[in-house]
């Protein structure tokens, strides 16, 4: 009996273990896909059209996209393992910057950097899960632990990179292909004589190279699809976007609210780029559920740039429209792909926004806005005429907001305006939009145009919009009549001619720095004043109306933090701070405006 319980606990240990390698095959294949943000993208297309040099002209587009996805699969699996010049792989450089989340993670990562490109004798099914495999070049026998790996291929020879977990069991990493007569006998050429093991960089990139010119065997559930042979080329381990359409596709593709919310936020025209591959290979090869996936995933994101447009934030479907036109140009999709981005588009149905509660005093509000650029923007402006401006903006904002009960404030819809600034670097002037942002209660973001030009997105609620518009167009005259001023005065030619350039920027900084600093303390005042006199806080209501407005629209931020300062003359960015720092509010705008 005793003899009896000592085998249980060590099947149990046995099937412990299998399980731990099993999960942690999982993490592995994450962090390989992490790990391709480190590779140069023109470097892995270079070497996959490199391999397709040689290889008959395609049928027909299909089966050229096909062709291409498996060339670039193998070419950036080469790639991820392949050391810099530096000595240094992709892997290495996510290990150095990856911070593990649990014991698991840091483990999977230790067996990622420990990984080996082998050639396999696939024996014998071990159960619960996995295979004896020999090492053909040193004759090591290894479990072998992976999942989905299908039972025809015991007998098979495959080549695989794998990772080591546990004494004796390892789990593969990457592609698994299977080895005909003539790809053994080219990897038997790089097999080192007396034990010394497999040249294993140069005998991949041989046959990879190999398989994209001349094909191999093709094995249902391995490497090509158990319903026609051919082979999806995605996976969930190719990015987020895919992991959420197979995610979908157990489910029968209708999605829960947070696979939902998840699908807006992953919008761009890539993602929706590589929805249309997915449907057109998925109605392929199966299985239908996955095509309906990705079919599910192009519609949530379409109809989230749609309500982005609807909203005044850049981006169209005619932008995704002619993406589209531009990947089966350059053969990346096949022609089909335009049909059904068609008829996606006639399916997508964007309700127009909700009316804004209080709209004449809405129009009132913003038609005073106007007549108050019409006494500076349009006429030019000091920076204490700017401030003064901004007094008046803020009673106006804050009196409307105060006319509005909570519920009608939470049905306005919101709106964004983008600012183009017609730069590429950034300037002094940009450290005042978080202040213009807090000022008028909007959110902001700064994103790239298509000629990579700096524009900033004002996001909020309409009077609020404007009023951030108005106050950086004052902001912006201000900075033109100040640094003009300053150019005609004695500290500029105090200067040298070589340190104009300099003390001019460092004035400009400090401008910036103290009405940003103004607008900051300004902004506190007022919230503090309106709580006092009234009782009401008008700010949570409004975070909340844009925290669920941009929920709706999958707009998600990363904050960056601020460059390092540039060198300044002190003498000239105390002139600028104390120019911005030292605005009083005086009457100079009619209060009847």
């Amino acid at each position: 009996m005793a003899q009896a319980r000592h085998k249980t606990g060590k099947e149990r240990g046995a099937a412990d273990s299998v399980a731990r390698a099993e999960r942690l095959r999982g993490i592995i294949s994450a962090l390989g896909l992490a790990a391709t943000d480190f590779l140069s993208k023109p470097k892995v297309e270079a070497m996959a059209a490199q391999w397709l040099s040689g290889v008959r002209q395609p049928q027909d587009e299909n089966e050229a996209f096909l062709l291409f996805a498996n060339a670039s699969l193998l070419a950036m699996s080469l790639a991820v393992f392949t050391p810099s010049m530096t000595g240094q792989t992709a892997i290495d450089r996510l290990a150095r910057r990856h911070q593990a989340a649990d014991a698991d993670e840091l483990a999977a990562l230790q067996a990622l950097r420990g990984s080996r490109f082998r050639l396999l004798a696939v024996d014998v099914a071990l159960p619960p899960l996995g295979f004896r495999v020999r090492d053909l070049a040193s004759g090591e026998v290894l479990h072998l632990i992976d999942g989905e790996m299908p039972a025809a291929c015991v007998g098979l020879s495959i080549a695989c990179r794998i990772c080591p977990v546990e004494d004796g069991l390892v789990v593969p990493v990457g592609p698994m292909t299977p080895l005909d007569e003539a790809m053994l006998d080219l990897a038997r050429q790089y097999i080192r004589p007396n034990g010394r093991g497999l040249a294993a960089q140069k005998c991949a990139e041989a046959l990879y190279r190999h398989a994209v010119r001349h094909g191999g065997p093709r094995v249902p559930g391995l490497n090509a699809s158990a319903k026609t042979g051919g082979t999806f080329p995605y996976s969930p381990e190719d990015g987020p976007a895919h992991a959420l359409a197979f995610a979908l596709a157990d489910r029968g593709a209708a999605p829960t609210e947070r696979q939902l919310q998840a699908a807006r936020e992953l919008t761009s025209i890539d993602n929706i780029i590589d929805a249309m591959s997915g449907i057109s290979l998925g109605r392929a090869y199966g299985p239908e559920t996955l095509a309906s996936a990705y079919e599910t995933l192009a519609l949530i994101q379409m109809e989230t740039i749609e309500r982005r447009a609807a909203s005044g934030i850049a981006g169209s479907l005619d932008r995704v429209a002619a993406a589209i036109e531009r990947e089966i140009a350059d053969g990346e999709l096949p022609t089909e792909a335009r049909d059904m981005f068609r008829e996606l588009r006639r399916r997508v149905r964007v309700t127009p926004p909700k009316q804004t509660a209080g709209n004449v005093d809405l129009d009132k509000v913003l038609g005073r806005i106007q007549a108050l650029r019409e006494k500076t923007v349009e006429k030019g402006c000091t920076e204490q005429e700017a401030l003064a401006a901004a007094e008046k903006v803020a009673e106006l904002l804050d009196r409307y907001g105060l006319s509005l009960s909570e519920v009608e404030l939470k049905n306005q819809t919101c709106e964004g305006f983008g600012v183009e600034t017609g730069r590429k670097r950034l300037g002094p002037i940009d450290a005042c939009i978080p202040a213009v942002a807090s000022f008028c209660d909007c959110r902001v973001w700064r994103e790239k145009t298509a000629t990579d030009e700096i524009r900033y997105v004002f996001f909020g609620l309409p009077a609020d919009v404007a009023g951030a518009r108005y106050l950086y167009d004052l902001i912006e005259r201000a900075f033109e009549t100040e640094t003009e001023a300053f150019k005609a005065g004695p500290l500029y030619f105090q200067h040298p001619t070589s340190q104009r350039r300099t003390a001019t920027t460092s004035f400009q900084t400090g401008l910036s720095d103290g009405i940003a600093r103004k607008l900051h303390a300004l902004h506190a005042e007022r919230e503090a004043a309106m709580r006092t006199s009234t009782g009401r806080d008008l700010v949570p209501i409004k975070e909340s109306v844009l925290e669920d407005e941009l929920a709706r629209l999958g707009m998600t931020f990363t904050s960056r933090s601020a460059p390092k300062g540039k060198r300044v003359l002190s003498d000239a960015y105390e002139a600028g701070r104390e120019a911005g720092e030292m605005f009083e509010y005086r009457p100079g705008i009619e209060r009847s405006a």
